[in-house]
């Protein structure tokens, strides 16, 4: 694969970072992302982003740096050329910098949505690895998840990765010194407000999209 670099010049932050959400995909991070700015906080930042934004290249320079040892690890000022106009994140690629971001933005909170995990293979078996099969042709984001993260046939080690992560966010925020909420959107509003000291919306449901009910 060949390797790309993100935008050199340094971008000011607009607003400051404040939630980063590290749970995988197919845990509500949709869901969540939506959630937010009805609480007051946005734009968060989601997959959904990562192209409408043009920032392929970069997350490409900042996956290269991890998982493939090439080119230079993303710290804050790499992050915020993507991230400069965003409150909070959800979802991967994002979510895959566990360290990284928590040492960009030490003043974030954390949450870590996750789900049963046998639901969560079974969702991800439908959805994402299902695409992988049988789709000849990927984002360039995609592919290189597909190839360096989650294997070509990701399902036998599905549940131990999963883990795994889940584990490494726990694990980095300890030694961090932080607190996680460690969060399932089918909870809806009540222990979310209470992590993040804010009021439950009146009136508004919480978002329910198909990313944590497949």
């Amino acid at each position: 694969m060949a390797e790309l670099t993100a935008a050199s010049a340094s971008k000011e932050r607009t607003v400051p970072m404040e939630i980063l959400c590290l749970g995988l995909c197919r845990t509500g991070t949709q869901s969540l992302a939506d959630a937010l700015p009805l609480l007051g906080y946005g734009p968060i930042y989601h997959m959904r982003d990562v192209y409408k934004n043009g920032h392929g290249p970069n997350w490409i320079a900042a996956l290269n740096a991890k998982f493939a040892n090439k080119g230079t690890p993303f710290g804050r000022r790499e992050f915020d050329e993507v991230l400069g106009d965003f409150s909070g994140l959800s979802d991967i690629p994002a979510a895959l910098f566990v360290e990284e971001l928590m040492d960009a933005y030490p003043e974030a909170k954390i949450i870590l949505t996750t789900r049963e995990e046998e639901k969560w293979l079974a969702s991800m078996e439908k959805t994402l690895w299902s695409h992988y099969k049988t789709r000849e042709h990927h984002s360039p984001v995609a592919t290189f998840m597909r190839d360096y993260i989650w294997s070509s046939d990701p399902v036998p080690s599905g549940i131990t990765k999963f883990k795994a992560h889940n584990e490494l966010v726990l694990k980095a925020a300890s030694e961090r010194g932080r607190d996680v909420l460690i969060f399932q959107v089918k909870e809806g509003w009540p222990r979310l407000c209470e992590f993040l000291g804010k009021e439950a919306p009146e009136g508004k449901e919480f978002p329910n999209h198909d990313d944590h009910r497949q």
